[in-house]
């Protein structure tokens, strides 16, 4: 286990851990997403704030795992975000009742879908040929998240963009249909594209299995969309198990930034989440790729 990461035991307390290793409680909330210092729970891993290193806030996006006692108020302080704005993300009609290991989507502001089907079309049309990774993380990688939070009343618009003529625009219409995980009209729209391209196929194949779970009350079941490893901790040298593309996760804590500053090309730290593989309950840490990008649907 790396020094700077802990999993919470039985009996412990915030305050407790803060002594153990020498930092202040604030310290820990700062490093950690924790709406309840007095609720913490086993197993859960705490990043131990390391001096001189500085930390982006572990425990959530793109998504949440909602806790026993969190709030959407807290919530939304954790991510500089608004009440409003993680309700209307995320769907809820009532931003006063919360249920602990729902997965709330973190999106910073409220979409325009107009807006963001109109930025996917154009940047296609320019671009399509000659993009750059850059381009493909920031339109449509972080729109795919932005679709999701539309829900329902985005299918329309990503049906139509499932036909786009640029590839790489069918590829992460799939993808968010995926994530939005419903409706007759977009298995429609995903099984006709079955007879893309290897990548559009493949795609669409993990989103219509994502639908599927999520109709059976399993939303929170992810897919992985590349091959990759699951770590035995969130360290680059850690042992690994290889993990192929289609394999089913739950995801337990997202966004661990490396507690001991490791980086990751292109630039910037190493991110990861801890993940339990459904088929065999292993638990490990997936690494992010990219951008800190995560490799799932």
């Amino acid at each position: 286990m790396p020094q700077n990461l802990y999993y919470v035991q039985p009996g412990d307390t915030l305050s407790g851990i803060a002594r153990r290793f020498g930092v202040t409680v604030a310290d820990l909330l700062k490093a950690n997403v924790i709406c309840n210092p007095n609720l913490i729970f086993i197993d859960e891993p705490l990043v131990i704030p390391r001096p001189g290193l500085t930390l982006p806030k572990a425990g959530g996006g793109p998504y949440y795992v909602v806790l026993p006692g969190d709030t959407l108020y807290c919530l939304a302080q954790q991510f500089n975000t608004t009440i409003r704005v993680l309700a209307a993300n995320n769907q809820l009609f009532n931003p006063n009742i919360l249920f602990a290991g729902a997965e709330l989507l973190v999106v910073p502001t409220i979409p325009e879908a107009a807006q963001l089907k109109l930025s996917w079309e154009n940047t296609a049309q320019q671009f399509c040929n000659n993009m750059n990774s850059l381009q493909i993380h920031g339109i449509y990688y972080i729109g795919s998240f932005e679709w999701a939070a539309l829900g329902r009343a985005a299918i329309p618009d990503l049906v139509e963009l499932l036909k786009n003529p640029c590839e790489v625009v069918r590829i992460y219409s799939a993808i968010s249909l995926g994530r939005i995980a419903m409706n007759r009209e977009a298995k429609q729209a995903l099984n006709s594209a079955l007879g893309d391209t290897a990548a559009v196929a493949y795609m669409a194949k993990l989103a219509l299995r994502r639908i599927d779970l999520a109709a059976m009350g399993r939303k929170r079941i992810h897919l992985i969309t590349a091959d990759t490893f699951l770590a035995e901790e969130p360290l680059l040298n850690a042992p690994t198990t290889p993990l192929p593309k289609g394999t089913e996760v739950v995801v337990r804590r997202w966004n661990i930034p490396s507690p001991t500053g490791e980086e990751m090309p292109p630039g910037g730290m190493a991110v990861w989440d801890q993940v339990q593989v459904v088929s065999t309950g292993k638990v490990g840490f997936l690494l992010r790729v990219g951008y800190t990008e995560i490799e799932m649907i």
